[in-house]
Formats: C-alpha cells, sequence, structure tokens
C-alpha cells in the first residue's frame, strides 16, 4: 500500500495535482488514531487524501474495483494520520451511516398448485451495503450461486435460472436482477397451501443471548431496507389468513411490513431502519427483543385455501 500510494501521489503531482499520504487503522471495525499521541504504530494502512472544493477525496491505491473516492467499509469514518509539508493532521473520513447504506428490494414470485416458486428479484445496494455487494460482478458463477443460495437460506430447493449486475460506479449503486425457482417453497397441508410471504429479505435470527453483559452495544453504521414483495398465487386458491399490519419504533431503529390483497394478490412492503449509534450494555437485552420480534414478523405466514 506505500508503494502505490506513493506512485499514486507522484503521478497526480506531475499533471498538477495536490495530494497527502494519509496513515489509518484499516479493518472492518472502525478504529480511530489517538489525537493526542498520534504515531505510525496505530496504524497498518496507507491510503490518499485528494484536497478539492474545501474537502478531502480519499482514494485506496491497492484496490482495483472500487469506485474513485469510495473508501468502503475498510476505512471508513475513522480518524486518521494525514501527512502535509506544514506538518500532521487528524481527519476522519468519509462516513456511512443509517439510510446512507440502503438496499431496496423488489421481487415478484407466483406459486402455483402444488407449492412451487417462481420469480424474479431485483436487489439495489448503496453505501456500505454497496460494498458487501458489489464483489459478485467479478466471482465465478459457482460462487455466485453459493452466495444466493445462502442469502436466501430461508427458501428451501432454490434453483438461481438467471443472474446480470449493473455496476454504477459513478452513483456507486449496485443493481442485481435474478429469476429464481423453488419446489415445494410453499407447504401443502389437505386443501390449503401454507408459506412465509417475505421470501426475499427474511430476518432469520437474532443477536445472541447474554446473561450478564458487560461491554456496551455499538452499531457503527446502521442501514434502512426498503422491500416490496408481489405474489400471484392459483385462481382455485383463495386467501384465508393474511398477516396484519405491524410497526415497531425503538431508539435502536424502526420496522414496518403491511400485508395487502389487490387485483387477486398479495403485496408485502416492508421497511426496516438500524441506526447507528452506542448504547449502555442494559440496553442490549432491548435491542436483541427488538430483532427478535423482527424475526418473528418477518416469518409470519399466509393461508390459503381451495374455493
Amino acid at each position: 500500500c506505500k508503494g502505490l500510494t506513493n506512485y499514486t501521489k507522484a503521478l497526480l503531482k506531475a499533471v498538477g495535482v495536490e495530494s497527502y499520504y494519509v496513515h489509518v487503522q484499516a479493518g472492518k471495525e472502525m478504529v480511530d488514531f489517538e489525537e493526542n499521541a498520534a504515531s505510525f504504530a496505530q496504524g497498518n494502512h496507507v491510503i490518499l487524501a485528494i484536497p478539492y472544493n474545501g474537502k478531502y477525496y480519499w482514494v485506496d491505491c491497492t484496490s482495483q474495483v472500487h469506485p474513485f473516492g469510495f473508501l468502503g467499509d475498510f476505512t471508513d469514518n475513522r480518524k486518521v494520520l494525514l501527512m502535509k509539508p506544514e506538518g500532521g493532521e487528524i481527519t476522519t473520513t468519509d462516513a456511512y451511516l443509517n439510510d446512507d447504506n440502503l438496499q431496496e428490494t423488489i421481487g415478484k414470485y407466483s406459486l402455483n398448485n402444488q407449492g412451487n416458486l417462481s420469480g424474479k428479484v431485483m436487489i439495489l445496494t448503496k453505501g456500505i451495503q454497496y460494498d458487501q455487494h458489489f464483489y459478485l460482478e467479478g466471482s465465478p458463477e459457482l460462487d455466485i450461486e453459493k452466495h444466493y443460495k445462502n442469502y436466501w437460506s430461508n427458501i428451501n430447493n432454490l434453483s438461481v435460472n438467471t443472474f446480470t449486475f449493473k455496476n454504477d460506479k459513478d452513483a456507486i449503486a449496485f443493481e442485481e436482477n435474478l429469476e429464481v425457482d423453488a419446489i415445494g417453497y410453499a407447504s401443502k397441508s389437505q386443501d390449503r397451501l401454507i408459506f412465509v410471504a417475505n421470501a426475499f429479505n427474511n430476518m432469520q435470527s437474532a443477536p445472541p443471548r447474554y446473561r450478564n453483559r458487560k461491554f456496551p452495544l455499538e452499531i457503527q453504521r446502521g442501514y434502512l431496507d426498503r422491500d416490496t414483495t408481489e405474489i400471484d398465487f392459483p385462481e382455485e386458491f383463495k386467501i384465508e389468513s393474511l398477516p396484519q399490519k405491524r410497526e415497531l419504533k425503538t431508539k435502536f431503529g424502526e420496522y414496518a411490513i403491511d400485508f395487502l390483497e389487490e387485483d387477486g394478490k398479495i403485496k408485502v412492503i416492508r421497511k426496516i431502519l438500524i441506526k447507528a449509534g452506542t448504547y449502555p450494555s442494559s440496553d442490549y437485552s432491548a435491542y436483541r427483543n427488538f430483532k427478535r420480534t423482527i424475526t418473528k414478523i418477518d416469518n409470519t405466514k399466509v393461508v390459503l385455501i381451495k374455493r
């Protein structure tokens, strides 16, 4: 990283662009430089800062895939040591917080009278959620299929038929479009089909339980998920049971989901916002209960019955 950063700095200098060498403690966990005792021993990585119009544009010269000016979760939102000709300066890299880290999922699937699923899904990600998805563009096909089967572990017998990606590096947005099938997604019980309507962004588990937690709860980034799913089902069935609309509001974030019947179809509208912040250890149980409740609601089932 040191050699590539110095090389890029020299190239920029040759064309009249000023830039500064920056020492940072890199990694998914945010670790700051100590403002009163900054030293090279604190950092494990080097990036570049380009000043322009009153702000810094950050460049990780070791990455060949990240968009210009996008740091991702490796060096975001932490105090770093920036080195100028007149001396060092402690400053903070760009932060991606809460609704900056957007994931929007738009899905549509149909069920046949055997309970088999066939659907299309679009997933759009930005911010840190972009950083967690865009690598798929360069992954082998087998790894991509493995990713989706793990990502949708709630869908048994999943087959990924097609997938295409669009990586907009100017907008820093990654779009995934897929066609999928799943045999027996809905369970059959006599004249009924029973299934979880929220198939494509389903919270499967809550944080672990600690009987005597000592440390504070820290949510470093937060995120926003917005989901819309439309479900078509055979004409010989009608809705026997549809979950109720639910809303949760806590200091940690918000959750809302609604199940609608429109033109003989089911529509699920879901939103979850998790807020970055540091909370006392006594709040952990409430946070865990918040996530547990979301998991329970996400897995609420719809019941269809033959007419």
